[in-house]
């Protein structure tokens, strides 16, 4: 059962009124000096309620009582979820760096050592599309996987296709991963993630800033995402198209001013649109964690198994073909179909980059990684 300060309590009890946002709590704390005044401002129908929105107060005096101040307390110690308040040193301090942090995270699991680490990154975020291709799965499941060997925690938003994917990376290694959820931290979704789900707990944390049973609406998505891109010292994006959840995740780790990282691919993959842009834009251009280990000056290229494509110089049109090897397995035609260049000279480089070991004869006549 955790203890809380009285302040914490009404904190706590702040965040659970409907209608609030961390813009509207910290006005508030402005105002009333801590959310305890203006707990008793609320049951003492004070002036200064005046000067807030009339729903909220509403909302507010609806719900000021001490009574329904120690459910919500009890009902997070019945579900097993503790409240992160920025009261707290252990609050993650990349959060409070970002415009109207959460004032309040719900989190079931443990955050020792989470959003610290033993090197200098602490964390990174991986997300994408939940319609990925195969081969940026098993991409984002490997890059998470050699940086949380490498002591970085990895968080994601426990979505289907890249989210889930780099959260079993980190946990294959048995590192520290973060999932942040748009609903209640109480609540799996999508149900099929319930596994992940648990094994997030063992080995790091899942956290919303959304109250105890909060179902997944799509409101909420977009604004947990500011969550993953603020947590972290860096975003990378696996695929997804130009618009949608991932794209507002790199804009917001973007206008935070973290760093950004994307896997190329190129015009033929269509869910290569946002990070193919991204890296047009400046955006670091990713094949395995090493990459991003390297760019804040740690890791060895033999410590983190990249590939050997970083260790060979590749021609224009050798990097082409790895790079559409890197979205499955294809056939010459298709290869052929994607890249603007003679047969004869994709054939050629075919045959020297599999003599070289980059890649490799796969069933049916096809060419992988």
């Amino acid at each position: 059962m955790q203890n809380y300060t009285e302040e914490e309590k009404y904190w706590i009890w702040l965040s659970y009124v409907p209608d609030i946002a961390p813009k509207l709590f910290y006005h508030i704390m402005k105002d009333f000096g801590d959310a305890q005044s203006f707990f008793d401002a609320v049951k003492n129908d004070s002036a200064l309620l005046e000067s807030l929105p009339a729903k909220f107060v509403c909302s507010a005096k609806e719900a000021s009582t001490e009574q329904r101040a120690a459910e919500i307390i009890a009902e997070l110690n019945a579900r097993g979820i503790f409240a992160l308040t920025r009261l707290l040193d252990e609050y993650p301090q990349m959060l409070t760096q970002i415009p109207y942090p959460p004032p309040v995270l719900f989190c079931k699991g443990s955050i020792d050592g989470v959003f610290v680490s033993n090197n200098s990154i602490g964390c990174i975020s991986i997300v994408g599309t939940r319609r990925c291709t195969r081969k940026g799965a098993e991409l984002a499941r490997s890059i998470a996987r050699d940086l949380s060997a490498a002591g970085v925690t990895i968080v994601s938003g426990m979505a289907r296709g890249i989210d889930t994917a780099a959260h079993t990376g980190a946990l294959d290694a048995g590192g520290k991963t973060v999932a942040v959820l748009g609903c209640g931290a109480d609540v799996i979704y999508p149900p099929e993630s319930e596994q992940i789900y648990y094994k997030t707990i063992e080995n790091g944390a899942v956290i919303s800033e959304l109250p105890a049973g909060t179902q997944p609406l799509a409101e909420n998505f977009p604004v947990r995402n500011r969550i993953i891109a603020g947590l972290s010292k860096g975003t990378l994006i696996v695929e997804s198209e130009e618009r949608g959840g991932t794209a507002i995740t790199a804009s917001m780790a973007i206008s935070f001013g973290r760093d950004v990282f994307a896997v190329p691919a190129g015009p033929y993959l269509h869910m290569a649109a946002l990070p193919d842009m991204l890296i047009s834009n400046g955006a670091l251009p990713v094949t395995c964690a090493a990459d991003i280990l390297k760019f804040y000056g740690l890791g060895n290229d033999k410590d983190t198994g990249i590939a050997a494509a970083q260790q060979i110089q590749l021609d224009f049109l050798q990097r082409q073909i790895y790079n559409l090897l890197l979205q499955g397995d294809t056939s010459v035609e298709n290869i052929a179909g994607g890249i603007e260049y003679p047969q004869s000279e994709i054939n050629s480089a075919l045959t020297m980059m599999e003599l070289g070991g980059l890649i490799k004869r796969t069933p049916g006549g096809k060419y992988g990684i």
